[in-house]
């Protein structure tokens, strides 16, 4: 008989940064997280076990609003590091999506940090979604977040950015 996973949940979404102190930045001062932690993790075996990352070292920082939690993490050393260019349908490529009030003010509070929408916030016309507006962002680490603003219907405020 399997073991019983039943109680899983998500504990954080963590993303790979060039820029630890730029990409705070934008997570505190555009979207509103708050730094909960930070840590410098110099054990490269401990990072590679871990990771799979060979050579590695990392500092990082661990972010929360409300109870969702993103860690923003930048590898001072690793051995094959590159930067990545997908797109959002390619295979493995990921994306955060966050609830927001405005999507408009978000998108210009977010561009002098460097990302940038693919195109005009659209507005779900069927489905679970009508009403709400979606608009994906990239970010200067081809990081993808999809910005969601309630339909006319609303949504939970205490979830919103």
């Amino acid at each position: 008989m399997p073991e019983d996973v039943s109680g899983i949940a998500v504990h954080h979404f963590g993303i790979t940064v060039s820029s630890l102190k730029t990409s705070l930045n934008f997570w505190i001062n555009v979207l509103g997280f708050e730094l909960i932690g930070r840590d410098v993790l110099e054990d490269r075996d401990f990072v590679c076990d871990v990771t799979g990352v060979r050579d590695g070292s990392i500092e990082l920082a661990m972010l929360a609003k409300g109870p969702h939690i993103v860690e923003l993490l930048e590898y001072k050393t690793a051995l094959g590091r590159k930067a990545l260019a997908f797109q959002a349908c390619d295979s493995g490529a990921s994306h955060i999506g966050l609830m927001v009030r405005d999507v408009d003010a978000t998108l210009r509070m977010a561009a002098p940090y460097g990302w940038s929408a693919f195109g005009a916030p659209q507005v779900v016309a069927n489905g679970h979604w009508a009403g709400r507006r979606v608009v994906y962002l990239k970010g200067p680490d081809n990081v993808l977040i999809e910005l969601v603003e309630p339909g006319p219907e609303g949504e939970r405020r205490d979830i919103m950015l």
